[in-house]
C-alpha cells in the first residue's frame, strides 16, 4: 500500500530543498585562482556580517565578492611593474581596516619585434601622431577607470577566439630594439573577418578607431572588470549596448600597432591590466 504524504508536508519539503538549491545560484563567483605576482590577481579572503563591504587597493576601488554568509573576497589585479614585497587591502565596513598579502616574484620573457616601412611610426610617431595619441589618452584613462556596482558577469570568461596564442602576456617588448611598455594581454592569431566572441557579459563603454590599437571595443563586467579588444577589422557594437557571454562584437583585423593579422585581448581589474587566462575557463 503507498504511503500517503499530506500535500502541506510536500510544499513544506519542497520549499526547503529551494532554500537548499538558492545560494549556489545567488553566490556564484568568479573561481580565480590566488595569483600574487605582478600582472596576477590576489585573492584576498575576509570575514564581515556588513551587507555590501567596499575594498581599496591604493585608493582604487577593488572587486569584491560574497563567498557565503560573512566570508567575502577581494580580487586585487596586481600591476604588471609593482615590486616583491607586501601590500595592504583597506576594507571599509562598519569599520576601516587594512589586510595585508604579499606580491611574490615572476620573471617574463623578452619579446623582439621589427617593424619596417609604414609601421615604423608605431615606434617613434612624428608630432602629429603625437598629438593624436595624446587626445586619445585621456579616452582610454577614462575607460579604464570605469568602476560599475552592478556585477553583469558572474561566470567565468570564454575565450573571445579558438586561435592559437602567439604571444603570452606580460613579454618584456623591443620594437626596433628600443623597449617598450610589457605585454598587456594575450595575441590570439586569426584570419582577417573571424568572429570575435564577447568574453562575458557586460556593457559596451568604447567602440572606436586608435592610432595604437586600431579598432577597439571595451566591455565593463562591473567592479572595475574589463575586457578589451584591440587591432579589429570590423566592430559590431556601439557604446551603451548590452552584451551577453559568447555574443558577436566584430571581426579580427590588423588594425593600429599590429604586424599580421590577429586578436589582443586585454583584461582590466581595478585600473590594472591582470593575466586573462587567470579569469578564462580553458574547458570551454
Amino acid at each position: 500500500m503507498a504511503s500517503f504524504i499530506p500535500r502541506w508536508k510536500k510544499l513544506k519539503k519542497t520549499k526547503f530543498l529551494l532554500f537548499l538549491l538558492l545560494p549556489l545560484s545567488v553566490l556564484a563567483n568568479l573561481n580565480v585562482k590566488h595569483t600574487p605576482i605582478p600582472g596576477g590577481i590576489a585573492v584576498v579572503d575576509f570575514y564581515t556580517n556588513h551587507s555590501n563591504p567596499k575594498a581599496f587597493y591604493s585608493q582604487v576601488p577593488v572587486y569584491t565578492q560574497q563567498v557565503n554568509n560573512t566570508h567575502w573576497q577581494a580580487l586585487v589585479g596586481i600591476p604588471l611593474l609593482a615590486k616583491i614585497g607586501e601590500k595592504q587591502i583597506t576594507i571599509k565596513d562598519f569599520s576601516t581596516r587594512n589586510i595585508t598579502f604579499k606580491v611574490t616574484e615572476h620573471d617574463y620573457k623578452k619579446q623582439y619585434i621589427t617593424l619596417k616601412g609604414k609601421n615604423k611610426k608605431y615606434v617613434n610617431p612624428n608630432l602629429l601622431h603625437m598629438d593624436r595619441i595624446n587626445q586619445e589618452r585621456p579616452i582610454l584613462s577614462k575607460a579604464r577607470k570605469v568602476f560599475s556596482n552592478t556585477i553583469m558577469n558572474k561566470a567565468a570568461f570564454i575565450r573571445p577566439v579558438s586561435g592559437v596564442t602567439t604571444s603570452p602576456f606580460g613579454f618584456k617588448r623591443f620594437y626596433n630594439g628600443q623597449a617598450r611598455r610589457p605585454h598587456t594581454g594575450l595575441d590570439y592569431a586569426g584570419d582577417i573577418g573571424t568572429e570575435i566572441k564577447a568574453s562575458g557579459g557586460g556593457k559596451v563603454i568604447i567602440s572606436d578607431e586608435f592610432f595604437f590599437n586600431g579598432n577597439a571595443v571595451f566591455i565593463d563586467h562591473g567592479q572595475g572588470l574589463i575586457s578589451v579588444y584591440i587591432h579589429m577589422n570590423k566592430r559590431l557594437v556601439v557604446p551603451g549596448q548590452i552584451v551577453k557571454q559568447g555574443d558577436i562584437i566584430g571581426t579580427i583585423g590588423q588594425t593600429g600597432r599590429a604586424t599580421g593579422p590577429h586578436l589582443h585581448f586585454g583584461v582590466y581589474l581595478n585600473q590594472t591590466v591582470v593575466n586573462p587566462n587567470l579569469l578564462i575557463n580553458h574547458e570551454i
